[in-house]
């Protein structure tokens, strides 16, 4: 199993569009004060179906940086 966290940021006043369109996805979702305005944890087979679910959420209208953070399976 793969675990990957993908924290978002999106254009101000459509959080709640962006949450929305998040939900249909296969991610858990934190929004969250400061920097990033919300932190999914994304998680897979394999890393191929990982990037598949970036790619599908960078998609969504609104969302206008991510930034990936991989964890080490081997240090849990």
């Amino acid at each position: 199993m793969v675990d990957v966290f993908l924290l978002i940021n999106c254009t101000g006043g459509h959080e709640k569009q962006v949450i929305s369109d998040l939900q249909k996805l296969p991610v858990e979702i934190c929004p969250t004060f400061g920097i990033f305005d919300f932190v999914c944890k994304i998680q897979g087979k394999d890393m191929a179906s990982v990037e598949k679910n970036i790619q599908n959420i960078r998609k969504i209208q609104h969302i206008t940086s991510t930034n990936t953070v991989h964890t080490i399976p081997e240090q849990e």
